[in-house]
């Protein structure tokens, strides 16, 4: 009995260090490694408030080593003044041993006709340099680019698109597709011939909401409007119509994307179609999202998935083959079915 009661002291003794040990396991905060996979928003966001916060103690150390005086409010890091999904692309680049001047060197070569355009439709666009990369998951005001071989027979109008999530939580997920124009114009839809926005393209935006009309833009002087990634906004039809009527030399009807219905998903469902490899997210900068895309040099698609290189890449560089094979082919025939009726 004394051994039997023992061996049961030393088991309890046992069970209680372990659930010790893992009381301090679950407190002590774990490091997130994000070094070959894509990272997360939540990683992004604490790699950023990590970083600031030491810069803005270097600042003060540094001002109290010269008698400076304390400022009057506390330094803001840039990344956070403007889009800190800039300053996630720069992390990932940098995991990758690339340097910025390597990356924007690469950007500007798949970009370079495409800027060519843009710098005549809206300069202001033009002047920053475009980025993308893949995610892990899906997130508000992401872009979903279409796997290549889906949608080929059925719902052909996502074959290859890209398309902005507007919306992205537990009820469910929406977008916009940014690369469906459609034969009609705003003047034709609204019965404004002569409206602000009567010559601006309509956009096929997705396959649910009969009838309903949105709109993007980047201008956070819009009332009424929502933003739904750093720099762009969704809606304030009425405030842009002033602004363009009023101030037509700095508010430009170019700068208004217009798009007929939307895409949505259900609960969990994006999420699935992304982990079947349907979808591949998208972190891109915001002048992908918001520029015109009728009659571009390089089709927006091909555009992100070189951008974001490595898988993307790839799978643009053998769509485009194929598609080019298939041309040549074609030709091919119709050069010898016009020598056989010549002869």
């Amino acid at each position: 009995r004394r051994a039997t009661t023992a061996a049961r002291g030393s088991r309890r003794t046992r069970t209680r260090r372990r659930r010790r040990r893992r009381r301090r396991s679950a407190r002590r905060p774990r490091a997130m490694a994000t070094t070959g996979r894509a990272m997360t928003t939540t990683t992004a966001r604490a790699v950023v408030a990590s970083r600031c916060g030491r810069a803005r103690r270097r600042r003060r150390t540094t001002r109290a080593a010269k008698g400076e005086g304390a400022p009057e409010s506390d330094d803001v890091a840039p990344a956070l003044e403007s889009d800190w999904r800039e300053f996630r692309a720069q992390l990932l680049a940098r995991e990758r041993a690339v340097t910025p001047e390597e990356e924007r060197a690469r950007a500007a070569a798949v970009s370079e006709e495409n800027l060519k355009v843009l710098e005549t439709q809206n300069p202001r666009l033009a002047a920053s340099a475009p980025w993308a990369h893949v995610i892990g998951a899906p997130e508000k005001g992401c872009l979903l680019v279409a796997a290549d071989h889906e949608f080929r027979m059925s719902q052909q109008y996502f074959h290859q698109a890209v398309i902005l999530v507007l919306e992205h939580h537990e009820n469910g997920s929406m977008g916009v597709i940014l690369n469906r124009p459609t034969q009609y114009d705003m003047g034709y839809v609204s019965g404004e011939a002569n409206g602000p926005f009567a010559k601006n393209a309509l956009y096929f935006g997705g396959d649910v909401g009969d009838g309903t009309v949105s709109f993007l833009h980047g201008r956070e002087d819009v009332k009424g409007s929502v933003e739904v990634l750093p720099g762009v906004y969704l809606g304030g039809y009425d405030s842009a119509c002033e602004l363009v009527q009023q101030d037509g030399s700095t508010c430009h009807a170019d700068e208004f994307k217009f798009f007929a219905r939307y895409c949505g998903w259900a609960p969990g469902q994006l999420e699935s179609e992304c982990e079947r490899g349907v979808w591949f997210p998208v972190a891109a900068a915001k002048e992908l999202s918001l520029k015109q895309v009728i009659q571009l040099p390089k089709p927006l698609w091909r555009e992100i998935s070189e951008l974001c290189g490595g898988e993307l890449e790839e799978m643009a560089r053998k769509a485009y083959q194929t598609y080019e094979a298939e041309q040549d082919f074609s030709l091919d025939n119709l050069d010898a079915d016009e020598r056989a009726t010549d002869e």
